[in-house]
């Protein structure tokens, strides 16, 4: 069974949160304070044994600030059961028709102000009033990860060592006298060296020498307790013959997670097994955060043995956009209000979907960690739009917005991700219209955003009368910069093009003129956008340069104040 929701109410930030998650690999990404621990800790609460080590301490803290202590409430629903899970889970089965059940525990969590305590109530089910059985947590393991650990604690030899555990999973019990035999052999060998012999010999001697012969103790020298789980608890990796204390903290880590995961993948005894982990790409370079998000995906998505469910938190733009794309879960803060947008409970078609996933690189990633963001077309648009927003009086860094560039007009396949049940945060799409002259009718395409724009509150689509390009040079201040930028790529064109337009009285035709040249000499808008770029740094230039349609959507997306816009309106 896997768990299929998870329900938070009153707790730290959060007012009230309901977070979906899909079966096998979960990725929450978002930034930092947007509320992701919150969501971890709300599941230690509820899948951890009070008495576990790895169970939430709550203090007067947890309480949602303002609302005079209102209770905790935390809800768990698991589907996927078997026969045997709804016996055992019985008093905790929620009926959802056809003869099918799903299991539901709930929390509340209440403050007593005179011992400053926290009271936790457990109980299974819809209905309030039960409690959950003694042996509820017998049959589900879940293991915690902690942000910024330290694998090599998790690795050093003990009972509880995630390489004990392990073995100890992979031994059958008739496998157990086997190690016992070999230790004993062991003992006797090394016990008859001289060295150890002698070391025996004179501590015995010493021994009576201090307590006398009636009360000394006999001791003898072993190698090792040779009992199955001493001997077990003693193993330790060995990496490239060299202790594993001496090896890199990034490989220790990936040791201890591919440790971790052997361990619940062969705990058959249980029916629900998972591992909520914080920052998986702790200590990790860009390569091996990949490589173990591949590895998560293909352990989880094995539906045959004992399934794991793996709950990750991440600020790994990496991971978020290599992650598969139902396994995503957007984390945001939005005017004090936490939201968690889940990819698999969105309506995107597969063709869609698989769409998105194939744009979704690591630059494309940050798009879940953004406050605002700004789609466009393609490299010119991403590379000039932060100087033209200087240039306005604003800035897109300051102002906390992603500009994502869609690599031509592929908006489709982002824009479900947004609107009331995807990520709420203003985005703004900046497109060609396309018409073929001002004034025009735009394209199908450009008219096409603005009628889904209509359906989506926090989504606004600014269009350029023509193209992007065009709009620039209908700007009689940028448009000499535009021709010195050629120049500097192209000596001969850009002249005999500044020659033409000294001969051109009206900016609708220079402007005309200008695209007409850029796309018939067939000039690299990139090249051409990153040249621009470097000379619109150098100059200071008033908001009114940059065309009005460019503005619109700054305002919207907040980078620019409504003063510096009031020749808009």
């Amino acid at each position: 069974m896997w768990l299929r929701e998870l329900q938070i109410r009153n707790f730290r930030k959060i007012d009230a949160l309901t977070v979906n998650f899909p079966r096998g690999l979960t990725v929450m990404v978002g930034e930092n304070n947007s509320g992701k621990t919150t969501i971890i800790d709300a599941l230690r609460l509820m899948l951890f044994s009070s008495r576990d080590f790895n169970s939430l301490r709550l203090t007067e803290d947890d309480f949602r600030a303002g609302t005079g202590h209102a209770p905790i409430e935390v809800s768990c629903r698991f589907t996927g059961l078997n026969d045997q899970d709804e016996v055992h889970f019985q008093e905790c089965l929620v009926d959802i028709g056809d003869g099918r059940f799903e299991m539901q525990v709930n929390a509340r969590v209440e403050f007593n102000e005179t011992t400053n305590r926290c009271n936790v109530k457990m109980w299974g089910g819809e209905t309030e009033g039960g409690s959950l059985s003694s042996n509820h947590y017998d049959r589900t393991a879940t293991i915690y990860l902690q942000p910024l650990r330290d694998p090599e604690r998790g690795l050093q030899p003990g009972q509880n060592s995630q390489v004990s555990r392990l073995i100890d999973c992979l031994t059958m019990e008739d496998q157990r006298a086997d190690f016992e035999t070999i230790a004993k052999d062991a003992n006797e060998k090394i016990r008859v060296l001289k060295p150890v012999e002698d070391a025996r010999v004179d501590i015995n001697k010493q021994m009576e020498s201090i307590a006398g012969a009636e009360l000394t103790q006999k001791t003898e020298l072993i190698f090792t307790d040779p009992t199955f789980r001493r001997i077990i608890a003693g193993l330790q990796p060995e990496i490239e013959g060299l202790p594993f204390a001496l090896n890199g903290l990034g490989y220790n880590n990936l040791i201890f997670t591919a440790a971790t995961l052997g361990t619940l993948r062969r705990s058959a005894q249980f029916s629900f097994r998972s591992i909520l982990v914080e920052e998986p790409e702790a200590h990790l370079h860009p390569q091996l955060q990949m490589l173990l998000l591949r590895h998560l995906a293909n352990v989880t998505g094995d539906r045959e043995g004992n399934e794991v469910q793996v709950i990750a938190s991440s600020h790994s733009p990496i991971l978020a956009s290599q992650a598969p794309i139902d396994s995503v879960v957007s984390v945001h803060e939005l005017h004090g209000k936490v939201s968690a947008v889940s990819v698999c409970s969105i309506a995107i078609d597969d063709k869609s979907k698989k769409k998105l996933q194939r744009y979704l690189d690591a630059t494309r990633g940050e798009l879940f960690f953004a406050r605002r963001i700004l789609m466009v077309e393609g490299t010119a648009e991403a590379l000039l739009l932060p100087v033209l927003a200087k240039i306005a009086g604003g800035n897109l860094k300051e102002s906390a917005v992603t500009v994502l560039n869609t690599d031509g007009i592929n908006f489709n396949a982002f824009i479900p991700l947004f609107g009331k049940e995807g990520i709420g945060v203003p985005v703004v799409i900046l497109t060609d219209g396309d018409a073929t002259e001002i004034g025009g009718k735009m394209s199908a395409a450009a008219s096409s955003l603005r009628g889904q724009a209509a359906h989506i509150p926090n989504l606004y689509v600014e269009t350029s009368e023509i193209t992007f390009e065009h709009e620039l040079a209908r700007s009689e201040v940028l448009l000499p910069h535009m021709v010195s930028a050629l120049r500097e790529l192209h000596p001969f064109i850009g002249a005999t093009l500044e020659t033409d337009l000294a001969a051109i009285t009206t900016v609708e035709e220079k402007a005309k003129k200008f695209l007409d040249v850029l796309v018939d000499k067939s000039v690299s808008k990139g090249r051409f956008a990153q040249e621009l770029a470097g000379i619109l740094a150098e100059c200071d230039l008033g908001a009114g340069a940059v065309p009005a349609y460019i503005r619109r959507a700054l305002m919207r997306l907040g980078v620019i104040s409504e003063e510096l816009c009031d020749d808009l309106h």
